[in-house]
């Protein structure tokens, strides 16, 4: 099962890896940047924000959001994660962002995932980042929803689990170009 910890340690990793790419983009490119953003919203991912809920930081600490791009002349790396929470049900976040999702394409429904891969090609080559997302091994809390969109070159995950009498829910957009 997918925990919090799991999940700020591979954002961790994400951002610890694209730092170091963006080290090797400088030395061998004309051009390069870092953007790092400490409080994004919902627009950064791309999706509405849900009425009446506030940002939260998923873990107690300070920072509700971050947006995070490195870019070189023939690479490029954005992330953006934010976090919410809603008096509104799980059912009631999770068909708002179901339904928000969709004008980016078929959404896929990740929520009973059976922790296994899904016949998705993994390896490296440019056919297979423009392949449509899959699961994975993407797995949720019981009473949590898990959608994702988009191919695993550009996708948009929501996950929507129980937080007291609401919802706590995560936007994230992950997109990469040019390293093919």
């Amino acid at each position: 099962m997918t925990t919090d910890r799991q999940s700020r340690l591979r954002y961790a990793l994400v951002v610890f890896a694209a730092v170091i790419a963006a080290v090797f983009v400088a030395a061998s490119s004309r051009a390069a940047g870092l953007d790092l953003h400490a409080d994004a919203d919902a627009a950064d991912v791309g999706l509405p924000a849900y009425p009446g809920a506030t940002k939260q930081s998923p873990n107690g600490g300070d920072t509700k959001g971050f947006r995070f791009g490195v870019w070189g002349e023939s690479f490029g790396f954005k992330l953006a994660v934010v976090g919410y929470r809603s008096d509104d049900s799980v059912d009631k976040v999770a068909a708002f962002y179901r339904d928000a999702l969709g004008k980016y394409g078929a959404v896929l429904d990740c929520t009973h995932n059976a922790k296994k891969r899904d016949g998705q090609r993994r390896d490296d080559d440019k056919a297979a980042k423009d392949t449509p997302v899959s699961c994975g091994d993407d797995t949720v809390e019981a009473g949590s929803r898990l959608f994702k969109v988009g191919t695993e070159r550009s996708q948009r995950v929501v996950k929507v689990k129980p937080w007291r009498d609401g919802a706590s829910f995560e936007l994230v957009h992950v997109e990469e170009h040019g390293t093919d």
